[in-house]
């Protein structure tokens, strides 16, 4: 398997980045918040809102993107708000970015809320291979029908992940 380069969103990543979700997310109820979370990342303006993107090679366009953030008014705590890439290896190097990137900063925990719907199966799969674990889960929040799960990271603890 090729190397995978992940590197912080940049600008010039705007029209790539928004590809990228669109491409996940055309035809869900879930495109435009995608969008407006993407949006808030590239302004580089609020801690609760950053971006990685993934790629072959460092100048290649990605071919994922991982949302997250820290959770403001929470200690030590970090969202992810959504992986984005079509290929699960490549969402599990985004996912241990964010874990790596969290561990040097010494947070406690990082959580992931996800809808229970297909295009976020993926991400959910590639989450748990990872060490995430559901915590929470509210039936019918998202819609009649589709739970909300609740996963959750702690680094250090014993997960048996990589």
């Amino acid at each position: 398997m090729a190397a995978i380069v992940v590197r912080p969103l940049m600008p010039a990543d705007a029209g790539s980045a928004h590809a990228l979700v669109g491409n996940v997310f055309r035809g869900t109820p879930y495109l435009e918040r995608m969008n407006e979370v993407l949006e808030s990342a590239l302004q580089f303006e609020d801690p609760e809102f950053l971006c990685l993107l993934a790629a072959p090679e460092e100048e290649a366009p990605p071919d994922g993107l991982v949302l997250f953030g820290t959770i403001l008014g929470a200690r030590l705590a970090t969202k992810v708000h959504a992986v984005v890439a079509p290929d699960p290896r490549v969402q599990l190097a985004l996912i241990d970015a964010v874990r790596e990137t969290c561990e040097r900063s010494g947070e406690r925990l990082v959580v992931c809320e996800l809808p229970n719907d297909p295009p976020f199966d993926v991400s959910a799969v590639a989450l748990a291979a990872r060490g995430f674990r559901e915590e929470g889960r509210v039936d019918d929040l998202v819609r009649d029908g589709v739970a909300l799960r609740l996963l959750v990271w702690r680094p250090g603890a014993e997960d048996g992940a990589r």
